[in-house]
């Protein structure tokens, strides 16, 4: 009878055949070294090969990460700088108004009179009519008659006062008309506006009458509308054409009336100085001292000239 199980190689036997194959490979490998460096020297273009794929692909993903965060970057930076420029505009903005309120708060306007910035919020559109609307009205004192100046000279006057809102006729409108005398010699005339607001007349004034180019003109205070020694233009143009009655006359305005953005309401003083003309002057002075000749009148305080040099008599009125 066959055995069920048959008997297989021992345990033995297979340890000792696994040891002399160790040793067997330990001394072929030290013989294989050469060739295996030969070997691996002609496959090595082949390794770096099988790797190009692998190394483009992350070099690919690595541009395209890197190109993606240069785009983030940039629209960042575009960002600010909108930002930075925008504010560096508000900034300028803010620092021309700035000058523009210095040089208005420091017009030639007495220091003692009472006086308010106001903005232009309209401008005329009408060319025959040459006005501006004021964010000020009634609410804040203004009155129809008012004085309005800016950094260079008159601008006008009120004619129109709402509560929150004003009008102000300026002075080349050509239903304004405002007293100035010549600073160089004190010669008086009218300034009337021609529609035109860069030029304004003087009428009716003699052929004779000592007005030159370049002469400025300020206001007379008379009328006791605009205070006096405001300035109001300078004469461009004289002509004296002996086919004319009158000189032809242009000034230019001091004021700014093309790019009015802000201006200087002003009340002239209750109690301010006024300069009497040049006749009623004279006319007073010589009462003056004929009453302080008089004999029959020694007894009497006599009523002394208030100066005894040729300065204007100042008398103190209430406007």
């Amino acid at each position: 009878m066959k055995p069920i199980f048959v008997r297989g190689v021992s345990s033995q036997f297979r340890l000792t055949l696994a040891i002399i194959l160790s040793v067997a490979l330990l001394m072929t490998n030290n013989r294989l070294d050469p060739m295996r460096q030969s070997l691996s020297s002609v496959l090595s273009p082949l390794q770096y090969l099988a790797n190009v794929p692998g190394v483009m692909l992350d070099w690919s993903a690595e541009a395209f990460a890197t190109r993606n965060m240069l785009e983030l970057q940039n629209k960042e930076l575009l960002r600010q700088q909108l930002v930075m420029s925008e504010r560096l505009q508000r900034f300028e903005h803010v620092r021309q108004e700035n000058e523009r309120l210095r040089a208005l708060l420091g017009s030639p306007v007495h220091m003692d009179s009472r006086k308010m910035v106001a903005e232009v919020m309209e401008v005329a559109s009408d060319p025959f009519r040459q006005f501006v609307v004021l964010n000020h009205g009634s609410q804040t004192g203004i009155y129809v008659g008012q004085p309005v100046v800016d950094a260079q000279g008159v601008v006008g006057q009120v004619v129109e006062v709402s509560e929150f809102t004003s009008r102000v006729l300026m002075v080349s409108d050509t239903t304004h008309g405002i007293p100035v005398r010549v600073t160089r010699n004190d010669v008086r005339a009218i300034a009337n506006g021609m529609g035109d607001i860069d030029q304004i007349e003087l009428r009716h004034v003699a052929k004779s009458t000592d007005i030159i180019v370049g002469d400025l003109l300020v206001t007379s205070g008379l009328g006791n509308r605009f205070p006096e020694g405001y300035p109001v233009a300078r004469v461009i143009s004289v002509s004296r054409d002996d086919g004319q009655s009158y000189a032809v006359i242009y000034a230019q305005p001091l004021a700014a009336l093309d790019r009015i953005r802000y201006v200087l309401l002003i009340w002239p003083d209750e109690t301010k100085p006024f300069t009497l003309p040049d006749g009623v002057q004279a006319l007073v002075k010589e009462a003056a001292d004929n009453a302080a000749a008089t004999p029959g009148n020694a007894s009497e305080p006599q009523s002394q000239p208030s100066e005894t040099t040729t300065t204007p008599v100042k008398v103190e009125v209430t406007q």
